[in-house]
C-alpha cells in the first residue's frame, strides 16, 4: 500500500519544463457544484393521526406510555387516546373525549379487537365508554380507571328483526334482552334491543388471544357471561380462550348488565416504572413475569379516600318520573342486582 501511494505520488508530480517551451496554460479551477442544487432529504414523516386527533396507538412502542400504581389509586403517563371512530367502532359520543385515555397495550388491543369483528361480522359498530383520563388518577363516576389498564365496553346490539343497533349502555335481562328507555316517562319511545352475542364473543375472543397483553379481568353480570360460554361452545371456539374467559369473568358489587368493565395486567415494562397489581393475580400471569425477569408488584396500604358512587336506589331515585314498564323493569332488576360467583375461585 506504501509502495501504491508513493508512485500515485510521483505520477502526479508536473515534469520540470524545457528551455524555451511555452509554459503550459493555467486549467480553469473546476466549478463546485452550489450546494442548492443537491436535493434536501424530505423530512421524517409525522405520526399519523386519527380521528380525535392524537396518534394512531397501532403505530406507538409500548414504551409511549406508562401505567403507575393501581387502577384504584393510580396515574399514567404518555396515556394514549382511544380514537374518537374507526372501522367498526367509535367512542361513546354521550361521554367526554378526555375520558378515553389508557396505556399504548391496552387501547391498541381494544382497536384491534374491533377491527377484527367489523373485518369477520361486518355490519355493526362497537362503543367504548370511559377508559381513563390524559394523566390518569381520578375519573368521576368510577372508583378505578385511574392507571391507563381499565376500559368500559358497551355490548353488541341487535333490533327485534336481527339487525344491528347502535351500541349503548341497556341493562340486559337474563335471556339477553332489554330496553332502550329513551325517556324514562313515556312508553312510545322504547326500543326493544338485545345482545349480539356472535359479535360480542368474538371481540371477546380476540382481545383475549392477543399477545402483547394479558387480561386480568372482565366484570359482567352472571347471566350474561353465561350466555357467551353458551355462545362460545356454538361457535366451537379454541379450548383454551373459552377457559380464560371463564376464569377472568366475574359479576362485580354493581352488576354489568349494561357493560363490560375489561382490566388488564402491568406488563414487565411498567412494572419496572411503578405499576401495581391487585388482586386476583393467576399462576400463568406469575409464571409469564418470571419468564421476563419481573414479578407482581402489590400496592401499599390505601393513601386516598375511597369516592363515594351513587348506588342502584340513588340512581332510581335520581331518575325522576317513570312509566310502568321501566318500574317493572327495575323491580326484576335487584335479583341479578347482587354479586353471584357460584364456587370460582377467582372471583371474590
Amino acid at each position: 500500500m506504501l509502495l501504491l501511494a508513493a508512485g500515485a505520488i510521483a505520477c502526479d508530480r508536473p515534469e520540470p519544463a524545457r528551455a524555451g517551451a511555452k509554459a503550459p496554460e493555467a486549467e480553469p479551477a473546476p466549478v463546485p457544484v452550489a450546494a442548492a442544487t443537491q436535493p434536501e432529504p424530505a423530512p421524517a414523516p409525522a405520526p399519523p393521526e386519527v380521528p380525535g386527533g392524537g396518534p394512531d396507538p397501532l403505530t406507538l412502542d409500548p414504551s409511549h406510555s406508562t401505567s403507575i400504581g393501581s387502577p384504584n389509586e393510580g396515574a399514567l403517563e404518555g396515556g394514549v387516546p382511544l380514537p374518537l371512530s374507526g372501522p367498526g367502532y367509535r367512542f361513546s359520543p354521550r361521554k367526554k373525549p378526555e375520558r378515553r385515555h389508557g396505556t399504548v397495550e391496552l387501547v391498541a388491543a381494544l382497536v384491534r379487537a374491533a377491527v377484527a369483528v367489523h373485518e369477520q361480522l361486518p355490519g355493526s359498530t362497537l362503543t367504548f365508554g370511559d377508559i381513563g383520563m390524559p394523566e390518569g388518577g381520578e375519573i368521576v363516576g368510577h372508583g378505578s380507571h385511574r392507571a391507563g389498564r381499565d376500559a368500559d365496553v358497551m355490548f353488541y346490539l341487535l333490533h327485534e328483526d336481527g339487525t344491528p343497533a347502535e351500541g349503548k349502555a341497556v341493562p340486559l335481562d337474563p335471556e339477553g334482552n332489554g330496553t332502550d328507555y329513551k325517556d324514562l316517562a313515556i312508553a312510545d319511545d322504547d326500543v326493544p334491543l338485545s345482545i349480539d352475542l356472535p359479535r360480542t364473543w368474538a371481540f371477546v375472543a380476540v382481545l383475549l388471544a392477543d399477545e402483547t397483553l394479558q387480561v386480568q379481568q372482565i366484570f359482567i353480570v352472571e347471566h350474561l357471561r353465561t350466555l357467551l360460554l353458551a355462545e362460545a361452545k356454538r361457535a366451537e371456539a379454541p379450548a383454551e380462550i373459552v377457559q380464560r374467559f371463564a376464569d377472568v369473568t366475574c359479576q362485580p358489587r354493581f352488576p354489568h348488565d349494561d357493560h363490560m368493565h375489561i382490566r388488564v395486567f402491568c406488563t414487565a415494562q411498567d412494572i419496572a416504572g411503578g405499576c401495581n397489581d391487585v388482586a386476583p393475580i393467576y399462576p400463568w400471569q406469575r409464571a409469564l413475569l418470571k419468564s421476563q425477569g419481573a414479578a407482581v408488584v402489590a400496592p401499599g396500604k390505601r393513601k386516598t379516600k375511597r369516592p363515594k358512587l351513587t348506588s342502584v336506589e340513588e340512581a332510581r331515585e335520581k331518575a325522576g318520573p317513570m312509566h310502568a314498564d321501566v318500574v317493572a323493569f327495575l323491580d326484576r332488576r335487584a335479583a341479578w342486582a347482587k354479586p353471584a360467583h357460584p364456587g370460582r375461585k377467582y372471583c371474590k
